[in-house]
């Protein structure tokens, strides 16, 4: 008896151990967070904000601060005429034109091993080139001038550059300050000049804000800055070696590509450019700026403005750029562009307005889809980080990011009529925390398709139709967010989009639902969400019906203009001569008299005839 009272206490103390091992996981779970909330909080890069903060606000120097953002922004660069070489007496393109300048750089560089002093060396084809090797003493004004490489005009403290200038490397150039003002780089149907510095450092600056080094490309036959016909214009380039400027005016360079389109750094061979610009303005270009194969390049307090493509450009191996209180306005791309290939960028504090494409582009998909042409798979760009910037009145996006891995946008406000921040074609793990998104158009924030392991945090989202559409992307994370003034749904989840989880979320406005799911996508787990604010609407004006059915107003179009099309015929009065050609038409009445009788019929006369022949 005792042994089988014995069995039955150990087997409950074992069923007792068995089920409080199982209770232990909700027991531990039930007066805190979710699971899920908290592998989210804990994953994150960054800190996500609890709740909805106003972001800080943004601040940006005299120089930095955009000139009349209402206006228009720049046009894109249409069809050019080719250029004509009078070297080979052919024709060239852009890209050719731009080969080109590759080629007589790399000519140049070939044969200054032989060149040890300060030397103007003819190019066919091109205007001359002034090559400064090496020696401990930068090269000034003055060096320029003793070559002949600039030339002094009517305006005070202003110089023409007539002669190319390449920097060599360990050479360095220095201009500006009080012997020069005013750079006037030369251009012609027959050549223009550059400033390069193959591996060696030049240097531009001014002596401040007030006093800076202003330099355009000119048209001297024209006696107007230099305009883009398609036979070039003036550029400035840093090739594997550094490139500063400070408190510089830059203006009206550049063609085509991006080692050619105004400001360049760009590196070579595993050595990449550096240096950067201060205080400096960057205003009808091709590019304002472009970076490539660069290292730690870093732009602030600088002003990116009405330039032909994007404001500022950071391109493949752009690693550690830093955009710090910068402002990109009126340009006919995007505002900042950071383009495939380029990793660890870090933009803070910058402004984006009323740009003819998106404000801020992070492309960070990889460079080819498959094998690259060694043999190893190219990576996507991972870790951009845009940190308390704004985008403002932007004719697309505000923010839209394009793959890449580790993308954080935090603190950042978001002014749209289309789209206020999109993510989307294979980005991962993307971060969004402490945003405000303003948008008066479709989508406040539009994630997928193939789209994974997004974080949104901490953001508030007001005033578009959807405020947050997801499709087909699994493994969003919405927490602590605050989605207000939506007019059809506040938050979206369409296709195959699983794992779709939040809490502590408040969702207000006045639509059909607070939450929405459709095109086969499961349902997601939002759990502590506040919809008190939502005003549910069944009804639609005859307005807003065909606002969400486009097919059906495409239709009525088609039936409106068939209708104009009927009742404009039927209204067009006949024409008085129609047969023109032939004979004008008379009426009966307006016929003369004839004074004969009138010809008989055929039937008449083979009657007749008939009869006089059966006459005997």
């Amino acid at each position: 008896m005792e042994r089988h009272r014995r069995t039955w206490i150990s087997a409950f103390l074992a069923l007792a151990l068995f089920a409080g091992l199982a209770a232990l996981p909700q027991a531990l779970h039930s007066g805190g967070k979710p699971p899920w909330a908290a592998a989210a909080q804990n994953a994150s890069p960054v800190a996500l904000a609890d709740a909805p903060a106003p972001p800080p606000a943004l601040t940006l120097s005299a120089v930095a601060m955009p000139v009349k953002p209402d206006d228009a922004p720049a046009s894109p660069p249409g069809h050019l005429p080719e250029a004509f070489d009078p070297a080979t007496n052919t024709r060239i393109d852009q890209a050719g034109l731009v080969a080109l300048e590759d080629g007589r750089l790399r000519t140049l560089l070939h044969h200054s091993n032989r060149i040890i002093a300060p030397t103007v060396v003819p190019f066919p084809g091109a205007r001359p080139t002034l090559v400064l090797p090496a020696r401990p003493a930068p090269y000034t004004l003055a060096d320029l001038q003793a070559a002949g490489a600039v030339v002094a005009v009517s305006q005070p403290g202003a110089m023409l550059l007539v002669d190319s200038v390449l920097v060599e490397a360990s050479a360095k150039l220095s201009l500006g300050g009080n012997d020069i003002s005013t750079l006037l780089m030369n251009t012609s149907p027959t050549g223009y000049t550059s400033l390069v510095t193959w591996g060696g450092t030049l240097t531009l600056a001014g002596d401040s804000a007030d006093a800076p080094l202003t330099i355009t490309g000119w048209d001297q036959a024209a006696g107007q800055p230099a305009q883009n016909h398609g036979y070039g214009r003036p550029y400035i380039r840093a090739v594997g070696g550094r490139l500063d400027l400070r408190n510089a005016r830059v203006s009206s360079l550049g063609f085509w590509s991006g080692r050619t389109g105004g400001v360049a750094w760009t590196g070579i061979n595993r050595q990449p450019s550096t240096g950067g610009a201060t205080s400096s303005t960057f205003t009808g270009n091709t590019y304002g700026a472009f970076v490539s194969r660069a290292d730690r390049v870093a732009f602030k307090d600088d002003l990116f403005q009405s330039n032909e493509l994007d404001g500022l450009r950071l391109h493949r191996a752009a690693a550690g750029v830093t955009v710090t209180n910068s402002a990109s306005a009126r340009n006919g791309g995007n505002g900042f562009n950071v383009s495939r290939g380029a990793t660890s960028d870090v933009l803070r504090g910058d402004l984006a307005i009323h740009n003819a494409a998106n404000g801020f582009l992070v492309n960070g998909q990889p460079l080819v889809g498959g094998a690259s042409p060694s043999g190893n798979r190219a990576a996507a760009s991972v870790g951009t980080l845009v940190d308390g910037s704004d985008a403002v009145a932007n004719l697309r996006s505000g923010i839209l990011v394009e793959g890449g891995d580790g993308t954080v946008v935090r603190n950042s406000v978001v002014s749209s009529a289309l789209t206020g921040i999109a993510v989307r074609t294979g980005a991962s793990n993307t971060t969004l925390t402490g945003d405000e998104v303003l948008s008066g158009g479709r989508v406040a924030l539009s994630i997928g398709p193939s789209v994974t392991g997004t974080t949104v945090a901490g953001s508030t989202f007001i005033g578009a139709r959807i405020g947050i559409l997801v499709r087909n992307s699994p493994g969003v994370r919405l927490m602590s967010n605050r989605v207000a003034q939506m007019s059809l749904f506040a938050i979206s989840v369409r296709g195959s989009s699983p794992g779709v989880v939040g809490n502590d979320n408040v969702l207000s406005g006045r639509g059909f639902s607070a939450i929405d799911v459709r095109a086969g996508a499961s349902a997601p787990t939002l759990v502590s969400t506040d919809t008190k604010g939502w005003q549910r609407r069944s009804d639609l004006s005859w307005a807003g019906y065909l606002r969400y059915h486009p097919l059906l107003a495409t239709w009525l179009v088609i039936l409106a203009l068939c209708t104009v099309c009927v009742i404009a015929a039927r209204c067009r009065r006949r024409p008085q001569l129609p047969y023109r050609h032939i004979a004008a038409w008379q009426s009966k009445e307006a016929m003369p008299t004839q004074a004969t009788h009138p010809a008989p019929s055929f039937a008449g006369a083979a009657m007749a005839a008939a009869a006089v022949a059966l006459t005997p």
